[in-house]
């Protein structure tokens, strides 16, 4: 459904971006740190009186906003969030942005803005009930990784500590940091893989707790070169990563890994750079990083089917209210294509 085409004059339109993992994935929902960067793929949430929820992730978080505001909720008539992720889509198949998680993090805010409040100055209490809402729709589980970024935006470290909700750490990409998003052609199960990673640390605890520490210690070791300003490390930390990650779906026989990551870690690899799963793998969505533009710009010709650079930015406001006819980012020079 178009979101232009539902808009009620004078209820607040609020968007939120999606997020591409740089490293963290598995290692995230283990206390380890995971960083990520929003990109410019937008979730747009309006409040629409009358409205049912479409989806359960929009009804918690409707439900959960509407009990933050107390009696302040009382001026709101009923309705609900009608939510446009058109943008996490192409050729008809859905992106793995985290969709979802910038689903929760709009019906949040636009609950919010429809009630009088500025989501600006909320971002952390919003936060805390998206995040709530995502997993309560989702059986309880994920690492609010996604939430987190779609609240911020940018460039982030998130921690995530049992009963709390992810801790944010604003990063600078430093200037040498060159990265490349593309896509494999193929939607992915991101529940297939992490369902079979749970039953590797069921069958093999120890096996599993290695890896983990591994994941957990390469994670770390990239954030610091990160915030070292050194792009050159963090490329090979990232590389390191992608490959424990190929170590862990062999141990959890589950194909983290796919012929097309590994053909895009070969194609990146001729270049000086590295190319990896963005997410729970198996397809879907990748990052590829160098530490000059120009090899991801070759990197980006280079993607040839199933492969396929995809254009897009940093966000770096986070969940925001719709203004205009454009809600881009200006271009940050860290995504090339």
């Amino acid at each position: 459904m178009s979101v232009e085409r539902t808009t009620l004059v004078g209820t607040p339109m609020v968007i939120a971006p999606g997020k591409v993992f740089l490293v963290g994935e598995y290692a995230v929902l283990e206390e380890g740190i995971a960083v990520l960067a929003a990109v410019t793929r937008h979730a747009v949430g309006q409040y629409i009186p009358g409205l049912e929820p479409f989806s359960p992730v929009v009804a918690e978080a409707v439900k959960r906003a509407k009990a933050e505001l107390g009696e302040a909720a009382a001026a709101l008539p009923p309705g609900s969030v009608l939510v446009n992720t058109d943008a996490f889509h192409q050729d008809d198949q859905k992106l793995g942005f985290g969709s979802s998680a910038a689903t929760a993090v709009v019906a949040v805010g636009a609950v919010f803005e429809s009630a009088g409040l500025a989501i600006a100055s909320r971002k952390p209490q919003i936060l805390a009930i998206a995040d709530a809402a995502h997993r309560a729709s989702q059986g309880g589980v994920g690492s609010g990784a996604d939430v987190a970024a779609a609240v911020h935006g940018g460039l982030i470290q998130v921690l995530r500590k049992p009963g709390m909700p992810p801790e944010v750490t604003p990063l600078q990409p430093p200037p040498g940091l060159h990265l490349v998003v593309f896509w494999t052609g193929s939607a992915a199960s991101s529940k297939d893989m992490i369902d079979g990673v749970a039953r590797f640390a069921k069958k093999d605890p120890l096996a599993y707790l290695h890896v983990m520490d591994n994941l957990r210690e390469i994670a770390l070791r990239f954030s610091q070169e990160l915030q070292a300003g050194r792009a050159t490390g963090a490329v090979a930390a990232a590389g390191r990563y992608g490959k424990q990650l190929a170590v862990l779906g062999a141990a959890a026989e589950v194909p983290i890994i796919t012929e097309a990551f590994t053909r895009a870690a070969d194609v990146a690899k001729e270049l000086g750079g590295i190319a990896k799963p963005s997410g729970a793998g198996g397809g879907d969505i990748g990052v590829a990083m160098f530490a000059t533009p120009e090899a991801a710009r070759l990197f980006a010709r280079a993607c040839q089917r199933p492969l396929s650079a995809l254009d897009l930015d940093l966000d770096r406001q986070g969940v925001h209210l719709r203004s205009g006819h454009t809600d881009e980012s200006e271009n940050s020079g860290l995504f090339h294509v």
